[in-house]
């Protein structure tokens, strides 16, 4: 049983979803800062406002940080655009020639080398190939890394072009998919949602000591998950 309820936080409209969970949580969504506060079907309405009124600051922030990213203009994959890696913005010098397509960073530009005629479905599709690439030689580290100190096997990683989500996994089967997006964003911040996704595997959750594991494998998480621009 799911009941919802449109309210407005500050200016920013949300949703309350009252599900049948133990405890109160609350999730803004990308691209465009979507706010949704999820709550214990019998949690008072008063306990309710007092855990968003205690978040206030924090929601109004992010959502304005998502909806900033996500009203950018629409990307034609043109020379002259701007285009985020690791954090950082560069140039897109879009070339033409008859070789192997090819994406590589000179500089503060990122050169795409297309084929005479290329249209803008073909160039994305170019770009996200050489994003996924270089997110892709990121995981071995991070697997090395983090199953040795959480002692958590996790049997599939890959990466899957996501419109709302940062990350997300199946418990049952250890696999865990991470957004496209985040090839664009600091090594920090994807760590931060790997991490965030593997203590699924040990808590369903995002409850008490969902929080409480990661604050133990993860004490910055909070200053991560605030750094994304």
């Amino acid at each position: 049983m799911i009941r919802s309820e449109n309210i407005v936080i500050g200016n920013i409209p949300a949703v309350v979803k009252r599900k049948r969970v133990r405890h109160i949580y609350i999730r803004i969504y990308p691209p465009d800062g979507r706010v949704v506060v999820t709550a214990p079907l019998i949690m008072p309405w008063s306990s309710v406002s007092d855990f968003i009124n205690s978040k206030r600051s924090w929601i109004i922030k992010q959502h304005h940080r998502l909806n900033k990213v996500g009203k950018e203009q629409p990307k034609h994959f043109v020379s002259g655009e701007q285009h985020l890696y690791e954090g950082k913005k560069y140039i897109l010098e879009v070339r033409t020639g008859n070789t192997k397509p090819v994406v590589y960073i000179d500089d503060k530009k990122i050169i795409l080398v297309a084929k005479p005629g290329d249209n803008k479905e073909v160039r994305e599709k170019l770009l996200d190939n050489w994003y996924r690439e270089k997110m892709r030689l990121k995981f071995p580290a991070l697997l090395e890394k983090w199953e040795r100190i959480m002692n958590v096997k996790v049997s599939e990683l890959r990466i899957r072009k996501m419109k709302t989500k940062w990350g997300t996994c199946n418990i049952r089967d250890r696999r865990i998919w991470l957004s496209l997006e985040l090839a664009k964003y600091s090594e920090s911040y994807l760590e931060f949602i790997f991490v965030h996704e593997m203590v699924h595997f040990l808590e369903r959750r995002h409850n008490k000591r969902f929080y409480e594991l990661m604050d133990k494998y993860l004490p910055d998480w909070e200053k991560r998950k605030l750094s994304i621009h």
